[in-house]
């Protein structure tokens, strides 16, 4: 018992003094050298994440996809995005036991899931909490599918995601420089702002490690683009408050990824966070969800 107690008592000095010091010199922490084994573990554990996925330097221009932003959890969100993509994109199929054989079934089973694997894929931008979902498939409009998801969250006011925080469509993607974001951009919009119909619209600029691309530069080509010039200026009016197209700008690092939205402050900036917090929580327990 006593050697017990002194054992205790050590235990307990050590933890105290090495906190102690802590706290007065906060840098002998980070100098503690550490084993080859930490490096080496964390350098599996980088490359088991990046495996089978793109990279932003070898994503084509004009690719479409999904951006989206976890609030602490990346895998949680990745998750919730693919469960969404599922329940939206209509392609599970009833199949009949009675009249195909079983391994006609498997066959099947496994062509689906290749194909599935193929129409969306995740795309490594080495950012912590945010991810970009190519999408591969051109019978998806991303821009319709995302405010397809938000409209039906809206209406049927359920909450079906925890870490998902925001869920921004891509349209098109380019190289981080003025001139491809211009014509990306006239590509991207000719079609819905070059008529006479009365429209307001606004731009939405975001910046992740780059500094090589003016955000006001930008912003001021997008519009005169959206603009035309002075062809269109009578019809198509700037409104930042509530747009009713909102031109939506990411560049991360070298690469621009742009969309055009409906109802951009009706759906809360697509944030789906915001949008489904005051709603009651859909989501299955893990267990029920694992069985």
């Amino acid at each position: 018992k006593q050697w017990y107690q002194r054992r205790v008592r050590e235990y307990f000095q050590h933890y105290y003094i090495t906190n102690n010091l802590r706290l007065l010199y906060p840098d002998m922490a980070e100098k503690q050298k550490r084993s080859k084994s930490h490096y080496v573990q964390n350098k599996k554990r980088q490359k088991k994440q990046a495996r089978g996925r793109l990279s932003l330097d070898t994503l084509k221009s004009s690719t479409k996809g999904i951006i989206a932003t976890a609030n602490f959890l990346d895998y949680g969100c990745r998750r919730e995005v693919f469960s969404l993509l599922d329940d939206f994109t209509d392609k599970k199929v009833e199949k009949d036991s009675e009249s195909q054989d079983v391994d006609d079934e498997i066959a099947k089973e496994i062509a689906e899931l290749k194909a599935e694997k193929k129409r969306f894929q995740i795309v490594d931008t080495t950012l912590n909490n945010m991810m970009f979902i190519a999408v591969f498939d051109d019978t998806i409009e991303v821009c319709q599918l995302v405010h397809n998801i938000l409209s039906n969250l809206r209406e049927k006011k359920e909450r079906k995601t925890r870490f998902l925080q925001r869920i921004i469509p891509v349209s098109n993607t380019c190289y981080a420089s003025v001139e491809d974001i211009k014509k990306t951009a006239l590509e991207m919009i000719k079609d819905t702002f070059y008529n006479k119909t009365p429209k307001t619209f606004g731009i939405i600029f975001k910046s992740r490690n780059n500094s090589s691309v003016s955000r006001d530069e930008v912003i001021k080509i997008v519009a005169t683009v959206a603009t035309d010039g002075d062809t269109y200026s009578e019809f198509n009016k700037v409104n930042l408050d509530n747009p009713e197209y909102a031109i939506i700008i990411n560049i991360v690092k070298t690469i621009t990824f742009m969309g055009v939205v409906k109802d951009f402050k009706l759906l809360c900036r697509y944030n789906v966070d915001e949008l489904t917090k005051n709603y009651a929580a859909s989501i299955k327990p893990q267990n029920e969800a694992a069985d």
